[in-house]
C-alpha cells in the first residue's frame, strides 16, 4: 500500500520530516542543509542554496517543490520556520497544493507586529509596548526583525541604525518560557512547557540557545488561557509555540505566536502518538483536544561553530547529535553545526542536570570536530 506524502520545506526540515515519518507519511523535503540525517526521514530530500537565514527565494523553492512533488500526489503543504516575512509565498505554493496548516493570512496577521498588539489588546492579553519607530532614547529598548525567528535579529536598539524593517520593544523582566501545542480552530491543545535559554554572541546577544522540556509550571493554565483567548479572533490550526514572559505575582507577557511547526518537536515527540498524527487530525478537524505528550524530559538545542570548521571525512557522529552535517561541509564562525538532544537519565534527574548534561555533550562535540579537522 502507498504512504501518503507531503511536501515539507523549513530553514531545516528534519524534525519535521522524522515525526511524519513517524505517523506513517513519505516527507518530500527541502532545506537549507539537507543534513546527512535528513534522508533518512525522507522519501527523497533537496537542498535549496540561498543565504540562511535572510528566508526562501521564492522561485527555487517553487521549483524544488515541483521537482520533490514530480511521479507523486502529495496531500499538500507544511512549513516550518522560514517564512515569518513570506506571506505571500504561502500564498503562491497555496495556489499548487493545499497549505496542511495555517494559512498565509494567519501568518500575515501574527508576525505583524502592530497588528498581534491589537489582537493582545482586544483578548485583555499582557503584551510588550510596541513601536514601529525608534524610541528617543532608545536604550534599554530592543529592536526586532519583523518576521525574523531565531533571536539572531534581536539586539539592542541603540545599534540600529537603519529602522527599516524592525519593530522596538522595551527590555522587560521576565523568565521566558514557550507553550507548545496543537491549534484546532478556536479550541487548542497544550503540548506541554519549555524554559529557552540563549547563547549570546557579541552581535546576537539574544541567539537562540535550546529548550528543556516539558515543564511543570503552575502558570501553565494561564498560558494556555492566553492563547485560547487569541485563538477566539485568530484560529490556530496544527502545529504552533506561543513565547511568553514570565515573573513572579505578574500576568504572564505574551511575545509572540508561531504558527508552524517550531524548535522543541525534540522534546515533545512521542513515536507512540507522534505530533505529526496530531498536527493532521487537528486539520481534518478530528477531535478538540490530544493527551499531553508522555515521554522523558529532554533537552534540545543548537551546537554553534565558535570557529570555521570543515566537516571531516568519516567524523563518528554520536547517537545524540542530529541534523548531522556532510563530510567536507564548511560551516562558517557563528553558524549552526547541529542540533545536540540530551535525555533525562531518570525520575531523579532535575532541570539543572539535565541542562549540564546538554551543555557537556556540546563541549565535547565541538572539541571532537576541531581535533578531527586539525
Amino acid at each position: 500500500m502507498t504512504r501518503p506524502s507531503v511536501l515539507i520545506a523549513a530553514f531545516s526540515a528534519r524534525q519535521i520530516a522524522r515525526s511524519a515519518q513517524l505517523a506513517g507519511y513519505d516527507a518530500l523535503a527541502v532545506d537549507f542543509f539537507n543534513d546527512l540525517d535528513l534522508g533518512q526521514y525522507c522519501a527523497v530530500s533537496a537542498l535549496l542554496t540561498g543565504h540562511y537565514p535572510d528566508g526562501f527565494d521564492a522561485q527555487a523553492l517553487l521549483d524544488t517543490l515541483e521537482k520533490l512533488a514530480l511521479g507523486r500526489e502529495p496531500l499538500g503543504f507544511v512549513y516550518g520556520a522560514g517564512f515569518e516575512d513570506r506571506p505571500d509565498l504561502l500564498d503562491a505554493i497555496g495556489q499548487r497544493w493545499p497549505i496542511l496548516g495555517n494559512c498565509a493570512n494567519t501568518v500575515r496577521q501574527l508576525k505583524d507586529p502592530a497588528a498581534f498588539a491589537l489582537l493582545c489588546r482586544q483578548a485583555g492579553i499582557a503584551h510588550p509596548p510596541t513601536a514601529l519607530a525608534p524610541p528617543r532614547p532608545a536604550t534599554g529598548w530592543l529592536a526586532k526583525k519583523m518576521g525574523g525567528s531565531g533571536g539572531s535579529h534581536i539586539v539592542p536598539a541603540e545599534t540600529v541604525k537603519d529602522a527599516n524593517g524592525y519593530y522596538f520593544q522595551p527590555i522587560l523582566p521576565g523568565e521566558k518560557i514557550s507553550l507548545g501545542l496543537i491549534g484546532m480552530g478556536r479550541h487548542i491543545s497544550p503540548l506541554g512547557l519549555t524554559r529557552q535559554w540563549n547563547q549570546p554572541i557579541a552581535e546576537a546577544p539574544y541567539r537562540y540557545g535550546g529548550a528543556l522540556g516539558p515543564l511543570n509550571l503552575p502558570q501553565e493554565n494561564e498560558l494556555v488561557a492566553a492563547v485560547a483567548a487569541i485563538a477566539q479572533s485568530m484560529p490556530l490550526l496544527g502545529l504552533c509555540s506561543a513565547d511568553f514572559l514570565i515573573t513572579e505575582g505578574q500576568p504572564p507577557v505574551l511575545l509572540e505566536i508561531n504558527p508552524r511547526a517550531g524548535a522543541t518537536l525534540d522534546v515533545f515527540e512521542n513515536a507512540e502518538y507522534p505530533l505529526f498524527q496530531r498536527h493532521m487530525a487537528a486539520f481534518h478537524g478530528k477531535g478538540t483536544a490530544f493527551p499531553a505528550p508522555i515521554g522523558p524530559r529532554r533537552a534540545s538545542g543548537l551546537l554553534w561553530a565558535e570557529q570555521p570548521i570543515i566537516v571531516p571525512q568519516n567524523f563518528m557522529w554520536p547517537e545524540w547529535a542530529a541534523d548531522l552535517p556532510r563530510p567536507g561541509a564548511g560551516i562558517a564562525s557563528g553558524e549552526p553545526v547541529c542540533t545536540i538532544v540530551a535525555e533525562a537519565t531518570g525520575a531523579d534527574c532535575d532541570e539543572r542536570q539535565l541542562y549540564q548534561l546538554f551543555t557537556e555533550r556540546q563541549v565535547t562535540l565541538l572539541a571532537a570536530l576541531q581535533r578531527s579537522a586539525a
